[in-house]
């Protein structure tokens, strides 16, 4: 009972990409993260109607993507494409956390707002928890290319549930309360 699977693994092909044309795909990658960033905040502003919850959305997400970067450097991880795909997945998982706090603030006002915001947290938590159980394994038996993956996505979504979603909460609630 190791956790090791049953079967021997064999590489059947190993490929690389040269520095210029992976240099493309990170510049892509970053591009099509920016862009995803500005339409989901666009589709945020349409649907919420509130432009400084638009921006609060915006501001944080952008404050994850230094973190994880400033976590990456302190550590010494070298960003390559499978991590900078973990990052752009911590970021949708960001998103949908905000979108899940800005649901949960706008709900009836039968309960306080400081109670929704402590269940949209739990809820934030609960996704939190199973996210981590699914990414320690894939950490562990990867292989290079799903470790790079998993780390940047664990720095990511513990960052995110630790600091940049009770920060978000606590600008939404001032919000909410004005």
């Amino acid at each position: 009972l190791t956790g090791s699977l049953p079967y021997k693994l064999k590489i059947v092909k190993l490929d690389t990409i040269s520095p210029t044309l992976g240099k493309e795909f990170t510049k892509a990658i970053l591009l099509a993260g920016f862009a995803s960033i500005m339409v989901v905040s666009l589709l945020i502003f349409i649907r919420y109607r509130k432009i400084k919850a638009s921006l609060a959305l915006l501001f944080t997400s952008f404050s994850e993507l230094i973190i994880i970067l400033g976590v990456a450097s302190f550590i010494n991880w070298n960003l390559d494409l499978p991590s900078i795909a973990g990052i752009l997945a911590t970021i949708g998982t960001g998103v949908d956390s905000q979108i899940v706090i800005l649901d949960e603030a706008r709900k009836g006002k039968t309960i306080s707002l400081k109670e929704r915001i402590k269940r949209a947290l739990f809820i934030i938590l609960s996704a939190y928890a199973t996210a981590l159980a699914s990414l320690i394994p894939l950490y562990w038996a990867g292989a290079g290319l799903f470790k790079g993956f998993a780390i940047t996505t664990i720095i990511g979504i513990t960052a995110g549930v630790f600091i940049s979603r009770p920060a978000f909460a606590e600008m939404i609630k001032r919000i909410e309360e004005h």
